[in-house]
């Protein structure tokens, strides 16, 4: 395993912990600790993948995602909505 893939691996673990006291703190944002969670899992999955392409497409789909969920927030943002 590279050190990219531990790190990213220990960086999933201490998120992971974190939401899951958030979650035992204040019990109202247990389910999105918990959707966080399942993503940090499915996230960290994709490491241990052998097929590089596969990979990379799974990354960009991630972040491409991410970007439009970012824009769709502005937008709404914008329109008063949020």
């Amino acid at each position: 395993m590279s050190v990219i893939q531990n790190a990213i691996a220990g960086g999933a673990a201490v998120y992971a912990l974190i939401l899951l006291i958030q979650a035992l703190e204040q019990p109202s944002v247990s389910v999105g600790a918990l959707a966080a969670a399942l993503l940090l899992a499915v996230a960290g999955s994709l490491l241990w993948t052998g097929n590089g392409h596969r990979l990379k497409t799974m990354e960009m789909t991630l972040l491409w995602g991410c970007v439009g969920l970012f824009g769709i927030y502005g937008l709404l943002s914008l329109g008063g909505i949020v």
